[in-house]
Formats: C-alpha cells, structure tokens, sequence
C-alpha cells in the first residue's frame, strides 16, 4: 500500500466508513505488479547474461579465428621438419651404401715413412695388408697387421698404421738403433739396442761401433746390453771392443778394449756402476794398463803384475 492508501484507510476507520477500495485487492495488485517488475527485471537479468554470453561466444570466436593462421603456420613448420628428417636419413642412408659399393671403401694405396735400413716395399708385404680389400676392416684390425710387422722384421721397435687420405694407410716405422758389431770368423753382424743379433753380413767393422767376440749365447748378450744401453754416451764411443773372457769361478767376466790403450776387467752385471769411476781412475794413470774392477778397482800396467803400490794407488784415486 502506498503512503496515501494508508492515510484514506486511517481516515476512513475514524468517520466510520468503509473503504471504497479492497486492501487486498491492492495489495494483490501490488503484488502482481511486485511480480511482474521482479520478472522484468529477471528478464532483463537474462537478457543482459544472454548478451554477455553471445558478446563472450563473439570473442572466443574472434579470438580463435586470430589464433587458427599461427597453428596451422606452427603444425607446417613441424611437418617440415619431420619430412626433412625422414628425407635426410634415407639420404644418408643411400649414401652409405654406394660408399660401401664404391671403390673408395676398398684400400688402394699403403704408404712406408720413417724407415731407415728396411726396404718399404719389404716392410708393406710382411704387413699382409691387402689392396682392393675393405679398408675399414683392416683399419680396426690394424693392430694384428702391426704386430706382423715387428714379428717379421727385427730391425722395426714400433709399427703404426694410420688412415692417408681417402682410402690410403701409411705405416709409420721406428727401427732399432744398431748400436754394435759381433765378430765370428771375421764376419760381423749387427747387434741392436735390443741385443738382438741380426743374420746380416758386412764384410769390414762400421767405424765408432764396439765388436763382440767370444760371446756364443744370445741370452748373454742381451744380459750385456741391458747394461750396456745405461752407460754415458762417452764411455761408449771409448770402447772399441768388449770380449767375453768368463773364468771357472765367474762366469759374468768381460775385458773392455778402450780407445784410450786401456782394458777394463770387470762384471757385466756390474757394468753401469762400476765404469761410472773409469774416467777418474784413468786420470790417475801413469801409463796405460789394465783396470780390474771385478773385486774393488784396481789399475796397473800392462808389463807388471798387480802390487801393492798400483792397488795403494788406485784406492787414493777412488777417494
């Protein structure tokens, strides 16, 4: 009821009177009109969430009609590179294949570097390697071919094959160094760092080099050696000869012919440590003779027997 409705009502009640009008009626009325304002107002709600939605649906739309050019850039690029990748390894693939075809899979050339006194050509048969066969697999096998080589042939220290160019090897050699002469009958044959006695032949000594004799077993030669290699390079090229001279009590005895007149007597077991006092004892010598080192180190000359004198005389020098 509004505000005047009420006043009449009130004024009406005092004079005794009834209402000409229905409250209910108003009030159902007001009601209705209540409802049907509510109604409108929910339709408008309505509306205006149906033109939010419709405006939202506009925009998703919109949106993803902006968005569908970048996927479908987005999916290109992706089945670009899928295409490329799969192309690439059949690519490949087939390039494999007609390498392993070609002649280029097969060894053509065997270069030598580094030998000395071998002949190359002797170097690469005993190899075994072969031309015209797979490269690659006598590359990965190159370690049995190295070892033939240094099997067959003495004078070669190290033997190293390596890949030369498209479908070559190149064998690259270090030697031994020959480092003396053995003497048997006037023959000499060369003796290498090793101790390995070589079955080559000269005729006539190689100038600098000391000449075995005596020595009929290779293992003390190599025993020899082994000494030998450890002496300063001034001692070497001052022995011109070592023989072998073993007594029934020692058989490790050596005399040393020295370029300076003198013979050395001593062990070969003691070889290093006993000549690293040569220089100071020869200093010390009147004359040439004979230095026995097999038992302390003692000099004397050549005409005389050992005395007291010469022993006392070495051992000042020692001192």
């Amino acid at each position: 009821m509004t505000p005047w409705q009420k006043e009449n009502l009130e004024y009406l009640k005092t004079q005794g009177d009834q209402p000409v009008w229905n409250p209910s009626v108003i009030s159902n009325e007001n009601t209705e009109q209540e409802s049907e304002e509510d109604e409108e107002a929910e339709a408008d709600d309505s509306h205006s969430e149906e033109t939010e939605t419709e405006e939202k649906q506009k925009k998703t739309y919109e949106s993803f009609a902006d968005r569908l050019p970048k996927i479908k850039k987005i999916r290109n690029k992706r089945l670009y590179r899928r295409l490329t990748l799969i192309i690439s390894v059949f690519f490949i693939a087939i390039l494999i294949v007609l390498y392993f075809v070609s002649p280029l899979s097969k060894l053509g050339n065997v270069s030598v570097t580094g030998s000395k006194s071998v002949d190359s050509e002797k170097i690469i048969a005993q190899s075994k390697l072969e031309k015209g066969k797979s490269l690659w697999e006598q590359f990965g096998d190159r370690k049995i071919y190295e070892e033939k080589i240094k099997r067959q042939i003495p004078r070669v220290k190290q033997a190293s094959i390596s890949l030369n160019g498209i479908n070559s090897f190149n064998i690259k050699i270090e030697e031994y160094k020959v480092v003396a002469l053995e003497s048997v009958n006037n023959i000499f044959h060369p003796i290498l760092e090793n101790g390995k006695i070589l079955p080559e032949e000269m005729n006539a000594p190689v100038s600098g080099m000391p000449v075995f004799k005596n020595f009929k077993d290779q293992s003390i030669i190599k025993s020899l050696m082994n000494s030998y290699n450890k002496l300063p390079d001034d001692l070497k090229q001052n022995i011109s000869e070592i023989r072998y001279a073993p007594s029934k009590a020692n058989k490790e005895l050596i005399n040393l012919h020295m370029k300076d007149a003198n013979e050395v007597i001593v062990n070969i077991s003691q070889l290093e440590e006993k000549m690293a006092y040569y220089s100071k004892v020869a200093s010390q010598m009147e004359k040439s003779g004979i230095i026995d080192m097999e038992v302390g180190i003692f000099s004397y000359p050549f005409n005389n027997g050992e005395t007291e004198e010469s022993i006392e005389e070495s051992s000042q020098a020692l001192e």
